[in-house]
């Protein structure tokens, strides 16, 4: 007998290689499948109806969501699940290019409307194949859980088969926090931009010591990466051979804090600084061919507790700086920092393999 509706309790998400090695998706949230059939329309002089109208391959997209909860990251899953490290299949360091040709299955199986569990052998079953990770992005709230969401793309979707259940109504986070949230961002291990008014030189938050907080009192935090891949063809066959990353690709991140001293952000139209890389401000006597900028090269780095681990490199720079709230209704100002650096993009968990090639705000390849 055919289910009623499909619901959070009876769908499993796989990630990994297509043989028994797959690994069920933990803390996930959401899950979405979009097929798009690309054609192309062939007319004739002579005629007006359709000469043909061709098919081309066709364009399988999935993007999911989980929390973080100590379970390795999707991004993970994706790229460090199957087996001959550095060969195209699994990462071969956790940058941008260590991960870009890793390849992976996505296996959501459904189960009958009956269970209060996925377990058992799957009601039906959707094999998406050989598919790479579009984008990434991190999402660090003060109001909920700390959550990953990925974007992967690829060409091939199966119905078919069934899949046995991993879950058996007792599953729970690892993490010893349980799933994220904000008091478990790592505060003491961050590096963020010294540009925010009380971060200190060296990118910490310190805290203050009379037990009200940290000095800046962040309330979100955004990391996102898109990969931006693009087809390669070939004669002779249907299907493209790759989807490459298209380079440089770009990373942003954005910092929403309370203010206490407005935004703290310099900006004039012959340069805040002075000096190719120093922060000094400028005076009137900087003539001629002195170096001026408004900007600085700022270093960004974020740990969890659970064990995520993100590193963005030391040339983000500031793009934009919104200053906002603190109307008549009663609302605090709050301002939003946008920084942006290009092919930095490091993620590490410590369920995974690179973790240790981050730590102390830092990345050590291999």
């Amino acid at each position: 007998m055919a289910n009623n509706r499909i619901y959070y309790a009876i769908q499993q998400v796989q990630l990994g290689p297509a043989n028994s090695s797959m690994t069920a998706v933990h803390g996930l949230q959401t899950v979405g499948v979009t097929t798009n059939f690309n054609l192309e329309q062939v007319f004739e002089m002579g005629q007006l109806a359709i000469y043909q109208n061709v098919e081309n391959v066709p364009d399988i997209e999935v993007t999911l969501n989980k929390v973080l909860d100590g379970y390795p990251l999707l991004y993970v899953l994706a790229t460090e699940t199957g087996t001959g490290v550095g060969t195209g299949l699994v990462a071969a360091n956790p940058s941008i290019p260590g991960r870009q040709n890793a390849r992976t299955d996505m296996r959501l199986a459904i189960y009958d409307d009956t269970k209060i569990a996925s377990t058992g052998n799957s009601f039906s079953a959707v094999t998406c194949s050989g598919m790479y990770v579009s984008s990434v992005s991190y999402t660090f709230p003060v109001d909920g859980n700390f959550t990953e969401d990925v974007t992967l793309v690829g060409n091939n979707k199966v119905w078919g088969g069934t899949v046995t259940g991993a879950f058996s109504n007792s599953d729970a986070p690892i993490a010893a926090q349980g799933v994220a949230r904000r008091q478990y961002l790592k505060m003491e291990n961050c590096r963020f931009p010294t540009q925010i008014p009380g971060i200190s030189s060296s990118g910490t938050n310190e805290a203050i010591g009379n037990g009200s907080g940290f000095a800046v009192h962040f309330q979100n935090i955004t990391v996102s990466c898109d990969f931006g891949r693009e087809a390669i063809q070939e004669l002779g066959t249907f299907a493209p051979y790759h989807r490459y990353v298209t380079f440089p690709v770009e990373v942003t991140c954005e910092f929403e804090v309370v203010a206490v001293s407005g935004d703290g952000i310099n900006a004039t139209e012959s340069g805040y600084y002075v000096g190719l890389s120093g922060n000094t401000p400028a005076t009137p006597s900087d003539t001629g061919c002195v170096a001026r900028h408004n900007l600085l090269d700022q270093t960004v780095f974020l740990e969890t507790c659970e064990g995520t681990r993100i590193y963005l490199g030391t040339k983000n720079k500031l793009t934009s700086v919104n200053y906002t709230g603190g109307d008549t209704g009663g609302g605090n100002v709050s301002v939003t920092y946008s920084y942006s650096t290009f092919n930095d993009f490091v993620v590490a968990h410590i369920g995974g393999n690179f973790y240790s090639q981050l730590a102390n705000s830092t990345y050590t390849p291999a």
